[in-house]
């Protein structure tokens, strides 16, 4: 017996010239969307289902096969080519990448993503380049950075809880997350008036290794359902505090020196990524808590991802990313001169 969707899947697959017997098998890799293995004899692909909240949710689907598109016409190795999409359907089919998940980061591994940052943005002032949106969540301006965190700790205001686990999430947010937030929040304004705005760069956003496959010590990279045009300084701290496969802090910071030299930058780019990464640190700690807002349940629901236990294994991972990232806070701040 058919699944759910499969005669759909079908369809989509055949209008691309796929045909005959195939084998449609769901992967291990994606929160946001249904990723599936296809396979006939006319070879391997990667077929994604993505999930809609609604006309005003955020185009996954629509962000990543065009930032693809970009990156196929300008010959970047190491991506998945774009092969169709139904925007109607939330299908698009993309080629069979190799390799395995990142289990140690290495330093060659960060000069590598370094490199792909400086890859994909040698020919950004063409007009392909420029067509392409904003990424999710894109910060232009010093408060923008800010405006995240708080709009992220804002949501859990409107929660309600209704479960053991789910009281004392909320109690931990009120008691231990809440004061770092208005302490960061309160030591970032202070520079806000002299902060520049952002130069834009092509950020493929949610950039860290949780994303790349590692096929014999060459990294592919995947999953662009938020890239477009972002401030640099924010990738950078998103790569720095990405928490599923971390980098250490020697890494950070080789991460930092090798995609300035790629894009040009000077000094004052590390120094504002250093300045901001207490903002997203608490940032991070927040989207560890997406699971307790309902629409978030959702999605991971329809990713096919276990919903069971979710909820206290989530909030046990913020407690221990905030008891290694924000615990001391204060000191942090008020000796700020680098990287943390």
């Amino acid at each position: 017996m058919m699944q759910a969707g499969v005669d759909t899947r079908v369809a989509f697959l055949e209008k691309l010239g796929i045909r005959g017997p195939m084998r449609i098998e769901a992967i291990s890799h994606g929160r946001n969307s249904r990723v599936e293995r296809v396979a006939s004899d006319q070879g391997e692909w990667i077929l994604k289902h993505y999930h809609s909240a609604g006309p005003q949710s955020h185009d996954r689907l629509g962000a990543e096969y065009g930032f693809l598109q970009y990156l196929d016409a300008q010959g970047i190795a190491h991506v998945a080519r774009p092969a169709g999409f139904d925007h109607a359907a939330h299908l698009a089919l993309y080629t069979k990448l190799d390799g395995r998940r990142v289990t140690c980061v290495t330093d060659d591994h960060i000069r590598q993503a370094a490199a792909f940052i400086g890859a994909i943005n040698a020919n950004a002032t063409c007009e392909q380049a420029r067509a392409l949106p904003r990424a999710a969540d894109a910060c232009a301006t010093w408060d923008d950075h800010l405006r995240l965190a708080r709009a992220r700790m804002a949501r859990f205001k409107s929660l309600s809880p209704e479960s053991d686990v789910e009281l004392g999430a909320y109690r931990w947010i009120a008691e231990r997350l809440a004061p770092a937030w208005r302490a960061i929040d309160t030591s970032l304004q202070r520079h806000a008036s002299t902060a520049a705005d952002a130069v834009p760069i092509l950020s493929p956003s949610d950039f860290g290794f949780h994303n790349t496959l590692d096929d014999g010590g060459v990294l592919s990279f995947v999953d662009f359902e938020y890239a477009g045009w972002d401030d640099p300084a924010k990738l950078a701290c998103d790569f720095l505090c990405q928490p599923e496969i971390p980098v250490d802090s020697k890494q950070g910071l080789l991460f930092v020196g090798l995609v300035a030299q790629h894009l040009g930058l000077d000094k004052t780019w590390a120094d504002r990524v250093a300045a901001l990464l207490p903002i997203h640190r608490l940032k991070w700690c927040c989207i560890l808590l997406n699971e307790f807002r309902t629409e978030h349940r959702a999605r991971r629901e329809h990713a096919g991802v276990a919903t069971q236990d979710m909820l206290a294994a989530q909030f046990a991972k913020a407690r221990c990313y905030y008891a290694e990232h924000l615990e001391n806070i204060q000191e942090q701040l008020s000796t700020q001169h680098g990287l943390h």
